[in-house]
Order: structure tokens, then C-alpha cells, then sequence
């Protein structure tokens, strides 16, 4: 598990085979340079090999619109590095969110999101790799 010196990203770590679980911090809001850094975390953690990815948004984490542009235009670029995303959020305001993202990288890989931790996995498993 890396425990991350980034402010927002509480910890990445790779769990069951080749899925990729990264935990954001709970009452932060994600800029630009923070969600920058986040895909370069996870890249570097990664070796830039295809794995699946549990996304686990903290509780009352906020996104702003330049931090969304950015993750759409990264998903493009590093899609062949992604199987599949699984989403975990815990608000509304987070699945509108997540929903809206989702639109912009549905060609690229498949991406749910969840509010059960359990039923993401479920669903990251059934994807074949």
C-alpha cells in the first residue's frame, strides 16, 4: 500500500490480482493540480500496466470543473492502462458527477458507479481482463 504525500488521495494499494484500489481523503475539494497528481500517483504505482481500478471518493470530496476536464482528457490518453472503473461515491452531488463523467469515457472503458463497496468488486471481477 502507498500511503501518498498527495493532500487529496488517502492511499492507493492493489488488491485481489490486478485490481487497483485508490482512496480519496473525506471534506477535501479536488483542483486541477491535485487530480494531476493523482493520475500521476496512480500511473507511477501502477507501471503503467491494464489493471482495474476501485475509485473510493471521500465523504463530502468535491471536484471543480477544471479537475473534471482534466480526468476526461487523462482517461483518453491512458485508457489502454484501464480494464474497467468502479466508482464508490456517497452523494448525490457525486453521482451527477461521476454520472456526467462517465458519458465522456464510456467508448474508452467500462466505468459504474456504486454506493456498496462489495457490489463495485463484484462487478470489477466479472470483467474479464
Amino acid at each position: 500500500m502507498l500511503k501518498t504525500p498527495c493532500k487529496v488521495l488517502l492511499s492507493i494499494q492493489m488488491i485481489e490480482g490486478n485490481i487497483c484500489e485508490i482512496i480519496f481523503k473525506d471534506h477535501v475539494r479536488i483542483e486541477l493540480q491535485d487530480m494531476v497528481e493523482s493520475f500521476d500517483l496512480v500511473n507511477s504505482f501502477t507501471n503503467h500496466k491494464p489493471v482495474k481500478k476501485i475509485v473510493i471518493t471521500g465523504e463530502r470530496t468535491e471536484i471543480s470543473k477544471e479537475a473534471r476536464l482534466f480526468g476526461h482528457e487523462a482517461s483518453l490518453k491512458i485508457k489502454h492502462n484501464i480494464i474497467a472503473e468502479a466508482i464508490i461515491v456517497h452523494s448525490l452531488y457525486q453521482k451527477m458527477v461521476i454520472n456526467f463523467y462517465s458519458k465522456f469515457i464510456k467508448d474508452n472503458y467500462p466505468t459504474q458507479f456504486f454506493v456498496d463497496t462489495a457490489k463495485a468488486m463484484d462487478w470489477l471481477k466479472s470483467i474479464p481482463n
